[in-house]
């Protein structure tokens, strides 16, 4: 998982507190290329999604925060990855409480004014 290094540092004292109180928060996915966000676009229409759905869940290239460095999808051990479902987690509602302590914020919460789906493992760095 690549992230920039401001943003690494971040999320790994954020990691490691959260361990501390009992949490463990897994690394998903981070720094994503254009390329690749076009692969994953082209992989769903492909697959026979309407471009208006895909882009419902996959930012346009370009557009994406993963192409920034900062943005880090969430999950936990022994749980789908990239579910609505994080959002019912201890990981969750720790990361909700404690986040943006450390310059995280969720990105996509429900009805949010990108048109992107409700993305509760979806975080990026901002700052403190």
């Amino acid at each position: 998982i690549q992230l920039i290094e401001q943003a690494s540092a971040a999320w790994t004292r954020m990691q490691v507190a959260a361990h501390g109180e009992g949490i463990t928060i897994t690394p998903l996915s981070g720094f994503r290329s254009v390329a690749r966000q076009v692969e994953l676009i082209r992989n769903k229409l492909q697959s026979g999604a309407a471009i208006e759905q895909v882009l419902s869940i996959i930012a346009a290239p370009g557009y994406s925060e993963h192409h920034t460095g900062r943005a880090i999808d969430l999950g936990i051990p022994n749980q789908p990855p990239l579910e609505e479902s994080f959002e019912r987690t201890a990981a969750f509602s720790w990361l909700a409480k404690h986040a943006a302590s450390y310059g995280f914020h969720l990105s996509f919460p429900r009805n949010n004014p990108h048109g992107i789906v409700y993305e509760p493992w979806h975080w990026c760095w901002i700052s403190i």
